[in-house]
């Protein structure tokens, strides 16, 4: 049987965000849950050293970068 599927273009936008998905998928996949926490706390601070920011905690527990003036 066959199917008159049609294929979405999809933006290059979309597509760098699965390249940057699949390469974070890659870097923590063998690493344990501390490993990660470090992981994803250099990128935070990495994020937030480029756009010359700085941390927010949240009232939920998550945090925000905001950017200092």
């Amino acid at each position: 049987m066959k199917t008159n599927e049609k294929i979405a273009p999809v933006s290059k936008a979309l597509s760098e965000v699965w390249e940057w998905k699949d390469a974070v998928y890659k870097d923590i996949k063998n690493m344990s849950f501390e490993e990660k926490r470090v992981y994803f706390e250099n990128g935070l601070k990495e994020a937030v050293k480029i756009i010359k920011g700085k941390v927010k905690a949240n009232s939920d527990g998550s945090y925000s970068i905001v950017k200092v003036e």
